[in-house]
């Protein structure tokens, strides 16, 4: 793979845990209220959903993990990053790392892992 596919494939990836973690570092009070707990659940599910998906593409097809491997070291390296971002809430203010939250990264963890293994198994059957 030339450096500029391979960019085009890391830069995405390592941008979107970079923007979880800013956007997570804002205090409470300077975050838009939400208003529903459903709402903020799909928008826990949504952006892991995201981070997954970009980390097994970046796996497969980057660091050459077969398919099996992208998914199981996608799912553990998903699910240990959303921990560690509930856990660095705990002390920004108006901000608070909780369990619900981190089953709803975990939810959109196991549906991003599992979109981008169909995606990718059915792209291999094609070529």
């Amino acid at each position: 793979m030339n450096k500029i596919k391979s960019l085009t494939i890391t830069l995405p990836l390592f941008l979107w845990a970079a923007i979880i973690m800013v956007l997570t570092s804002i205090p409470g009070e300077k975050m838009p209220e939400i208003g529903l707990w459903n709402w903020d659940k799909f928008a826990h599910c949504a952006v892991y959903l995201i981070l997954a998906f970009l980390l097994f593409r970046y796996l497969f097809l980057v660091r050459s993990f077969t398919i099996a491997n992208a998914w199981k070291f996608g799912i553990i390296i998903s699910i240990i990053y959303a921990g560690i971002d509930e856990l660095h809430q705990i002390p920004i203010p108006n901000r608070l790392g909780t369990w619900p939250d981190f089953f709803a990264d975990s939810l959109g963890v196991g549906i991003g892992i599992y979109a981008a293994l169909r995606y990718f198994k059915w792209k291999t059957k094609k070529a």
